[in-house]
């Protein structure tokens, strides 16, 4: 279940990566600053899926 777990956050943090380099790039989205907010987003989901796979491994 601890690998499904991270595989779930590692999605999770390719699509909030994916929607803040959007908001970063695309000029008439008109989000400028909002890669800020989905960049720190992203940033702490990878941060879940490293603890997760920790976890998993430190279970064993």
């Amino acid at each position: 279940m601890k690998r499904l777990d991270t595989v779930l956050l590692g999605i999770v943090f390719i699509v909030w990566s994916a929607l803040a380099l959007m908001y970063a790039t695309v000029p008439m989205i008109q989000m400028a600053t909002a890669f800020r907010v989905w960049g720190f987003g992203a940033m702490l989901f990878l941060v879940l899926a490293i603890l997760a796979a920790g976890a998993k491994r430190g279970s064993k």
